[in-house]
């Protein structure tokens, strides 16, 4: 019984990381990548204990499943980063606690205070509140665009760096967006995106493994998943006519084994891949660690280096890569 245990979990595993291709494509599945590797690695131990041969099963799913593994944990890079490079930070700011979700007033003042203590040269940051927002008085090309018309929640992107051609991006029907920027760096034009795709929309009551809310919670997913999909494509088709290397921060509001995910890395390179350590969650949903904020670049560009950010400000985590031209 064991056995069967661990194969069905096996299965399940490759089938979420989409190893097994288009063979299955179930959204909530794709959610619970972490915990059913952590399901994965009991059972390997286990037989390592018992010196049992199916301990073998774990290493073999490993082996086929390594590329995808990769999305999920990246070992410790022992290179050693440059100075030289243009640090870009990625972050959803929940408005600035704008509706008290922490219990702390000094929230904004805090995340200028990070800011500037990791002084990146140009930061995208998401669910940005313009009335809740610190002045970012060592950024003085700052350009904010609303979600919605004349809305004060949007995306912003300040920078020490000229910025030109900002542009809002809109998505039909929905209260998320973003925004483009074109980046003036040493000469060179990069065409910045900062995009928030569909959320996931769900509260607190709202469980991954609760059986109470198990169908409600895999058609409300499952119609976000469309939407972001769709979102997705309508930018690809935008980005295709920009003329400069581009570099993509994003709030996807989904993992890196997910059809959204997939159709926008396909030719864009993914920093954390390149760059990070450890898991790199940013997010954490129904205690799942969950990596769904992401800086992609055009391949023209190299990622020097990667961090997730440990502080706690917002419902997620900042990330930052440092990159250079080729």
């Amino acid at each position: 019984m064991l056995l069967i245990l661990n194969i069905l979990f096996l299965v399940l595993q490759l089938a979420s990381m989409g190893v097994l291709g288009g063979f299955v494509n179930i959204p909530l599945l794709t959610l619970i990548v972490p915990l059913l590797c952590v399901i994965n690695l009991v059972f390997f131990t286990i037989w390592m204990l018992r010196f049992q041969w199916p301990a073998m099963l774990f290493i073999g799913v490993l082996a086929i499943s390594l590329q995808e593994w990769q999305l999920l944990y990246q070992f410790e890079n022992r290179g050693i980063p440059t100075s030289k490079g243009l640090n870009v930070m990625s972050y959803n700011v929940r408005s600035f606690n704008r509706f008290k979700w922490l219990e702390d007033d000094n929230v904004s003042s805090s995340i200028e205070s990070f800011v500037n203590e990791t002084n990146a040269d140009v930061i995208c940051f998401q669910e940005f509140s313009k009335d809740q927002a610190p002045s970012f008085k060592d950024y003085p090309h700052q350009v904010f665009k609303p979600y919605v018309k004349d809305g004060k929640i949007g995306s912003s992107i300040i920078s020490k760096y000229p910025l030109v051609n900002s542009k809002v991006i809109s998505f039909e029907g929905s209260q998320n967006g973003g925004m483009q920027s074109d980046l003036i760096w040493k000469k060179d034009t990069l065409r910045f995106y900062n995009l928030h795709f569909e959320s996931f929309r769900l509260n607190r009551a709202d469980s991954l493994i609760s059986s109470n809310y198990s169908e409600k919670i895999r058609r409300k997913l499952q119609a976000v998943f469309e939407i972001q999909k769709e979102q997705v494509s309508q930018f690809n088709t935008l980005s295709q006519s920009s003329p400069y290397p581009e570099v993509v921060c994003t709030d996807l509001n989904n993992n890196a084994f997910s059809l959204p995910y997939k159709l926008l890395s396909k030719s864009r390179v993914d920093s954390f891949t390149e760059g990070g350590t450890g898991l790199g969650a940013t997010y954490y949903f129904s205690s799942l660690p969950l990596r769904i904020d992401f800086i992609f670049t055009s391949k023209a560009l190299t990622v020097i280096d990667y961090d997730t950010h440990g502080v706690k400000l917002s419902d997620h985590r900042p990330i930052s890569a440092k990159l250079n031209k080729g």
